[in-house]
């Protein structure tokens, strides 16, 4: 398929995981991909490994909390690659931290990154997006977003503010044409996960792989979900085919939460 021949997005949080999940399947599907994110040596590796495999990408290397960098790097997609008029905000950090225990500036930098992050790319994008007739932007979410997370307050408060800025951005640039959605994943099978599960073992005092197991045991259909079905949802909402789809935030969870 080619659903996206013609068209440029710009993705954050491409150096790896979901990011670059959803850069590689747009390319693959006739996308220009600017591909962005803090960290230089992996974005430069999802840029290759698109180009080598035949489509077209360029890395910029940015801090997506920098509303000069996020600007930037929208112009200079536009430069090389042509209009932009898709994005896709995968940019996001979690740590595991008992509530009375987390730090001031560990909850601004979760927000920074989350939800600020989400809001500069967004602002940027369909600043030029609508100049072009319109667009779509997808924004990664998390059912963390649903509800409390005792030992990651700071996600779970971003995520949710993330499903609320995708409503306001919605409502906002309709008339635009400038579609606004989220995707909210649940347990993804990324390095980030395995983190997560490392600091949550030593907070409960079990194993790490006691920590995946119990959270694997509540999805109903038993198993972690990939980067690359998650990119395959975040392609459907950028598509044509969601035409008609705009302010919604999509669970992809294996039925973990159903809300």
């Amino acid at each position: 398929m080619a659903r996206f021949e013609g068209r440029t997005a710009v993705v954050s949080g491409a150096a790896g995981g979901i990011g670059r999940a959803c850069a590689v399947l747009l390319a693959g599907e006739g996308a220009r991909v600017a591909v962005t994110d803090i960290a230089e040596e992996g974005v430069r590796e999802t840029a290759r490994l698109i180009t080598e495999a035949g489509g077209q990408a360029v890395a910029y290397p940015a801090d997506i909390t920098s509303g000069a960098a996020v600007t930037g790097v929208v112009a200079a997609a536009q430069r090389d690659l042509g209009p932009v008029t898709l994005a896709v905000g995968a940019a996001g950090i979690m740590r595991n931290r008992p509530f009375l225990e987390l730090p001031e500036d560990g909850w601004d930098t979760t927000m920074a990154v989350n939800l600020k992050g989400v809001f500069l790319l967004f602002q940027a994008v369909a600043a030029v997006a609508r100049e072009h007739g319109g667009g779509a932007m997808a924004a990664i979410s998390s059912v963390a977003g649903r509800g409390g997370r005792p030992t990651s307050a700071d996600y779970a408060a971003s995520k949710a503010g993330v499903i609320s800025l995708v409503r306001s951005a919605a409502q906002a640039l309709a008339a635009d044409q400038v579609r606004v959605n989220a995707v909210c994943p649940g347990v993804v099978d990324t390095a980030m996960t395995r983190l997560i599960h490392q600091e949550r073992a030593l907070i409960e005092g079990i194993t790490p792989e006691e920590s995946y197991a119990r959270q694997v045991a509540r999805i109903p259909l038993g198993r972690t979900v990939s980067p690359a079905e998650i990119a395959e949802t975040v392609a459907f909402l950028l598509s044509p085919a969601a035409s008609y789809i705009t302010a919604q935030a999509v669970n992809v969870c294996g039925g973990l939460e159903m809300d």
